[in-house]
């Protein structure tokens, strides 16, 4: 497949020959291909912005070509590159950009009048966008009026008017709570990418919206720095790789890349002051440098089983001074009991060949579903406390399934955090947003924390919350989540 769009060694600097000369691109070269959903992800300065607006035309590189569709940008004349923008390209900038003169109706409609599109007809499909994205009671208002997150959705509507290819996206969700900049990133993903089959490329400095990505350009310093492909890119390189297993987590991927032909096991030693790293995130924000590195210290040495729990818990409890984390007594039992609470979790879930005794004294298997079902309840114990009060039976039964699908039949961290977020009424779990939010990072640490324990979490039965999943099968699960709680 020929690219959609091609960078070939971009070099851009501004204020050249001045005092203040920043080169914002260094020998950049990308290729985008039709359909993509492609991510620039990196920290302010890094170039990101500075290669969208290449892109759209709006910069010209002082060497290196950007070639769109089989023509380069910077050789268009002013005809052509009057249609560019017109036809082509659509753009969605972090500060709306909307004209507060004008309606909400007229901002969508005005990108039809260049076109010399008639009143009514413009009027008509600006209507039926701002009915699609839910906004056309607000057709009537002026953007200052209306929310963040209706404002980059009259945006979106004015961008794609004029039904464009590519569509640039500029830290559109810089400026949003985090509903809004998931409702825009689904319509980003779901409406204009999957169902449209338009390219789009997303710039953002938030690695959280990196899993809505086809491709992710990493960039830092004016340079791209590294290139990461999806799980389904590379699925079929997956299966036909013994050593290189699947990771339960996206930052697990990367690293994997990195260490490719080595075993779990091994990546497991190399990767233990990772893991440690996320445990200190995890429990203490507020201790200084030392105090955190001796707690990571602790916590390696607790995952590598090279320190007893007794000396665990001292070196929590000992004052700084003495060379320890200088927790006080009543915090020090705390993270010790939820440290070795997830240690234990972990290990059921990640344990190869599982066994426990039925009733009548026989060793059985313990299945995945056995292993979903302990970690939904201690994910309600976790945050619930007594969460028989709190949570109904079918809620638990939605919990479960969902606890299934991100452990065993590949679900990512966004589809489960969704899944849990979403309205009851709707078919999700129900849980309020920060509620939803804890449990999902609570899932991300326990599945690295048992990666590489031992390898066994690929599951071959059909999703339980994809369309091909049997009702029986469901209300099998959640009667057993149902009879046990």
């Amino acid at each position: 497949m020929e690219p959609l769009i091609e960078a070939k060694k971009l070099n851009f600097v501004y204020n050249k020959g001045k005092d203040n000369e920043f080169q914002a691109l260094i020998n950049v070269s990308l290729k985008i291909y039709p359909e993509e959903l492609v991510i620039f992800f990196g920290p302010s300065g890094c170039g990101k912005s500075t290669l969208l607006n290449i892109i759209a035309g709006l910069e010209i590189p002082q060497s290196g070509n950007i070639v769109v569709s089989g023509k380069e940008v910077s050789t268009m004349d002013k005809k052509e590159f009057v249609y560019y923008h017109r036809k082509s390209i659509g753009m969605i900038y972090q500060a709306y950009n909307l004209i507060n003169s004008l309606s909400v109706l007229d901002n969508v409609a005005l990108p039809q009048i260049f076109l010399n599109i008639k009143k009514r007809e413009r009027e008509k499909k600006a209507l039926k966008l701002l009915e699609r994205f839910g906004i056309i009671k607000q057709a009537k208002k002026i953007p200052v009026e209306l929310s963040g997150g209706q404002q980059q959705r009259i945006g979106i509507a004015r961008a794609i008017i004029n039904d464009p290819d590519i569509i640039l996206a500029d830290e559109p969700i810089g400026n949003l709570d985090s509903v809004s900049a998931k409702n825009v990133l689904e319509i980003l993903k779901n409406e204009l990418n999957e169902k449209e089959k338009k390219t789009i490329i997303l710039v953002t400095h938030n690695p959280e919206y990196l899993e809505y990505g086809d491709r992710i350009f990493y960039m830092k310093d004016g340079m791209v720095t590294r290139e990461t492909v999806p799980r389904e890119k590379y699925k079929a390189e997956l299966d036909q790789s013994k050593t290189f297993a699947k990771a339960p987590t996206a930052e697990l991927e990367d690293m994997m890349r990195v260490y490719k032909g080595l075993t779990p096991e091994q990546i497991n030693i190399i990767i233990m002051p990772y893991k440690a790293r996320l445990f200190a995130h995890h429990f203490i924000t507020n201790r200084n440098m030392e105090e955190t590195r001796i707690f990571e210290d602790a916590i390696q040495k607790k995952l590598l089983h090279t320190i007893s729990s007794k000396d665990f818990f001292n070196l929590l409890d000992r004052p700084y001074q003495d060379g320890g984390v200088g927790l006080d007594k009543r915090t020090a039992e705390k993270i010790f009991r939820k440290v070795n609470r997830k240690i234990r979790i972990a290990h059921y879930i990640y344990r190869k060949g599982h066994q426990r005794k039925d009733k009548q004294g026989k060793h059985k298997k313990i299945t995945n579903e056995e292993k979903a079902r302990k970690l939904t309840f201690y994910l309600l114990k976790t945050y619930y406390g007594s969460y028989k009060e709190e949570v109904s039976d079918i809620m638990l039964s939605r919990l479960g399934l969902a606890v299934n699908e991100r452990l065993f039949q590949g679900l990512n961290k966004a589809g489960f955090l969704n899944f849990l977020d979403k309205p009851f009424k709707d078919g999700g779990v129900g849980l309020n947003s920060k509620t939803a939010r804890a449990i999902t990072e609570e899932i991300e640490l326990i599945l690295i924390l048992g990666y590489g324990i031992e390898q066994n979490m690929r599951n071959k039965d059909n999703s339980l919350l994809s369309s091909e999943s049997t009702d029986k099968h469901k209300a099998d699960i959640a009667n057993r989540l149902i009879h046990d709680a």
